[in-house]
This record gives structure tokens, sequence and C-alpha cells, in this order.
């Protein structure tokens, strides 16, 4: 074996047990003073275990007894050439091999029978890095498949709840958090989030729905209107609601005997809808009650025009074509008659113990 002198303290020992740094040798203690006042200096020293090839590790030849200075370092340690060939053939047992090959072959089951979860997991990483970004309805897609991939996650339902949401869809919200375990969720913050966004969203929703049970009797138009203000205000995401709004205004306006009101609103939802078979249908109706109120033939004839974009707007739509039918022939009596009657009276003069839609 080998000996050496430490260049710091003078200890000769067995040179396996020294430190290299710079070229020159160090015990431990005085290896840890070197890196200290290099530290201080500001500078970073490169110190390497020192290796004693003279013996080999696993028999103890001497290296000078095979005629050989130093034995080469094979994975960090001197060995004599059979001790090398020994090493790099090693004869592992036959339970040992066994063993290995039945790991491996439950870890490629694992991984065939669990390659949906990676999958999924993979989706819903995605999708929560875009709902934090705000990118809900690019997030809404990538979770609704995590989603179908790992119905038990409550993460997943959550997170895709959340996405629909913050987007107005409502239908995707509801599935997600009513088809995961019966609607049951551990508590968590998130939890917290998603239930208020839902309770918003629903109120929201039942104010728009008694606004609509409101909006067709005069007496009660004006609740109408103001309840579907509040119904868009309560829940902006969704922008039907806010779509409606001129809707209801507009009816409000019909009660009133407002028709310049009525025309003003009809005439502005046409120009932002002008492929919509209900807004040309609107407008039609508006410039009815303005004929039937001044006579004006210049109004009859708007009227006429405006019906017929609607009925060539509605053809291909079942219940646009059905609506069409509906309203047409009202409209058609207001221009005849210069009467100005709602759907109400309407139905109740001519169409009284008749199906109507």
């Amino acid at each position: 074996m080998r000996e050496g002198t430490c260049t710091g303290c003078g200890l000769t020992a067995p040179i396996g047990s020294f430190y290299s740094i710079k070229g020159k040798l160090f015990c431990e203690p005085c290896s840890w003073k070197e890196e200290r006042a290099a530290a201080e200096r500001g500078e970073k020293l490169e110190k390497v275990s020192v290796v004693d090839g003279s013996v080999c590790a696993r028999c103890k030849t001497r290296a000078d007894a095979t005629g050989s200075a130093d034995f080469p370092v094979f994975k960090g340690a001197p060995f004599c050439p059979n001790c090398q060939q020994h090493i790099q053939n090693w004869p592992y047992p036959v339970w040992l091999k066994a063993s290995l090959a039945a790991l491996l072959l439950l870890l490629a089951i694992a991984l065939v029978h669990g390659r949906k979860y990676f999958h999924a997991g993979r989706l819903m990483y995605a999708g929560e890095r875009l709902v934090k970004k705000g990118n809900y309805r690019e997030a809404e897609p990538l979770l609704k498949e995590a989603d179908e991939l790992a119905p038990q996650s409550d993460k997943a339902s959550l997170l895709l709840a959340k996405a629909a949401l913050r987007i107005g869809d409502i239908r995707t919200a509801q599935k997600a958090l009513r088809g995961h375990q019966g609607g049951h969720y551990e508590t968590s913050d998130e939890f917290q989030e998603v239930s208020g966004l839902w309770n918003r969203a629903t109120q929201a929703l039942g104010k728009a729905e008694k606004a609509s049970e409101l909006e067709r009797q005069p007496a009660t138009a004006e609740e109408a209107e103001a309840l579907m203000r509040q119904a868009a205000a309560e829940y902006p995401e969704m922008p039907q609601l806010a779509a409606a709004v001129p809707y209801f205004e507009g009816g409000s306006a019909f009660y009133r005997h407002d028709y310049d009101r009525l025309l003003a609103i009809s005439e502005a939802n046409w120009k932002a809808q002008p492929a919509s078979p209900d807004a040309a249908a609107t407008l039609a109706g508006a410039l009815s009650c303005k004929y039937a109120l001044t006579g004006d033939a210049s109004f009859r004839t708007r009227t006429e025009e405006m019906m017929e974009k609607a009925r060539q707007l509605s053809q291909g739509d079942k219940d646009s074509e059905a609506s069409f039918q509906e309203y047409s022939a009202r409209i058609k009596h207001r221009l005849d008659t210069r009467e100005i009657i709602d759907k109400h009276e309407y139905d109740r003069r001519f169409r009284s113990g008749q199906e109507t839609k």
C-alpha cells in the first residue's frame, strides 16, 4: 500500500486517504482549511479524492507483485485484471434475473393500463395552466377529455366546471358537477370558488327565467326588463343574457306604447345581428306599429321588406320557420287593420282552442 505526506501538516498516511488540490496532497482536515481559505479569496478549488492504484480493491493483490506500477481504475476503484474481468461478467443468480424479468413485466402491464391516466394528467395540467391565464374557452375541451378519462378526480371536474362557468357554458358545468360522484366533493378552496360561481350563475338564470314568464304581460313587462338587466349584470360571463336585454326593453316599450323607442331598439338590434331571423322579425313588428299609428306607407313598405328578410333567414331551420308562421300572421293583421294588439290578445281572438307555439 502506497503512502503519502500531507503538504499542509506533514502527516504520513495511506495515499488513498488524501485529496489532491492543485496537484498537491492534503489530508482531510487540511483540505478543509484550503477550501475555507480559497472561499475567503473568492476562489473555488477543485478537490479530487486520490486513488491508490497499488493494491486491488477486491483481492488486495499488490500491483508490483504483478509487474505493474498501478492497477487501472474501474468504476472509481483500482482492480487487477482478473478482478476487473470478474466484475464485468458478474454471474447474477437465476432468482435475481427472474425477479427482474417479473418486475419488468409488471411495469409494462401497469404502463399499458395506466396510459389513459397519464394522458388525463397531461390534459389536466395543460388545462389548468390555461385556466390560470384566463384562457377558459381553450381550456374547456382539454378539461372535458381529462374529466372523461378520470371521472373520480375532484380536480379535473372542478377545473372543467370553472372553465365552463367562466364562459357561460352552464350545461357543461352542470354535467361536470352533478355527474361527479353524485355531486360530492372534498371541501377545498377550489371547491368553494366553483360553488360560488355556480350559485351566482344559477341565481342569474333564475331571474332570467322569471323575466321570461313576466315578459308577455302588459302589467309586468317593465318588471321583466328589470329582472333581465339584473341577470345580465350578475352573470356577465354569459353573453346571451346581455344580448336578451334589448328584447325585453323592446317589450317594455311596446306595452308603454312607446313605439319610437321600440323602433330605435329594434333598428340597433338588427344592425348588430343582420343574420338573425328574430332580429328581422322584431324590426318588422316595430315598423308595423309605426304604420298602424301613423298610416305612413313607408313604414308598411319597410315592414314588408323586413318580413321577407325574416322569411329568407328562417329557411332551413324548423323552429325558425314555425316561429315565422306564427308572428307573420299577427303582423299581417296589424298592417291590414292598423290595430295594435299583442300575441295574447291575438291568440284569444283568432286562435282560441287551437294549439299555438
